[in-house]
């Protein structure tokens, strides 16, 4: 395993509060390690949290197969993958899969599951493996870049990890409210995503909304491609 880019950073949250996302998360996977809320919602249960990922897994695939109908061969960098909950979803559907998170606990939990993917250790604004892949999926890990700089250094870095005709999958929740969010949340809005995407030369082919009821939350899941080849 190796640690591509810096990612024990500090950032400034409110009137002098001070937020380090790396630490926040091995504190968390540590915390509730052997369970969904290492990932999931803190304040569900297992059997809630699962069933939230049971939804999100049904629209997440079933945007995938509409891009890649024929998954075998193909290749997947689940970006942000945390525990890899859906990493062993992907390898049933034929992708080669490589999983990608800032978290050492979350990773080697990743691994001893013993799914058939590989592991890194990397940020993903300085994540640097150089090859592309035909799909990228980054579930509900955007909302948790705090920092600005560090949100668009991701989404380059993710476009540059993209093959051309590829497909990024993103699920995040689109808003332009900042009150009454987590410290280690950040909300965006559709437009705000979609200036930089295409900045970067990508655009936002597909948007759909769903409900996710156990947390009373509107999840915003769209699919991302090159405007150009490159």
């Amino acid at each position: 395993m190796t640690i591509a880019g810096s990612v024990r950073r500090l950032f400034h949250r409110g009137s002098g509060q001070v937020f380090a996302p790396q630490d926040y998360w091995e504190g968390r996977h540590r915390t509730h390690h052997g369970t969904l809320r290492a990932v999931g919602h803190r304040q569900l249960s297992d059997e809630a949290n699962a069933e939230q990922y049971q939804i999100k897994e049904s629209r997440i695939i079933g945007m995938i197969r509409r891009y890649v109908p024929e998954p075998c061969g193909r290749t997947l960098l689940d970006a942000g993958c945390g525990v890899g909950v859906l990493i062993p979803v992907y390898v049933k559907l034929g992708f080669a899969v490589v999983g990608v998170d800032f978290s050492e606990t979350a990773v080697r939990q990743a691994q001893v599951s013993g799914v058939s993917a590989q592991f890194i250790v990397s940020s993903l604004a300085g994540l640097e493996l150089g090859r592309r892949f035909d799909v990228i999926t980054a579930i509900d890990v955007l909302l948790h870049i705090v920092a600005e700089n560090e949100w668009a250094d991701t989404l380059l870095s993710l476009s540059r990890h993209l093959k051309p005709g590829g497909v990024l999958i993103i699920l995040d929740t689109f808003t332009d409210r900042t009150e009454g969010w987590s410290n280690h949340c950040k909300p965006r809005s559709m437009d705000r995503y979609a200036a930089t995407l295409a900045d970067l030369g990508l655009r936002i082919v597909e948007h759909e909304q769903f409900n996710l009821e156990h947390e009373d939350a509107i999840k915003d899941l769209f699919a991302v491609r090159h405007v150009r080849s490159r």
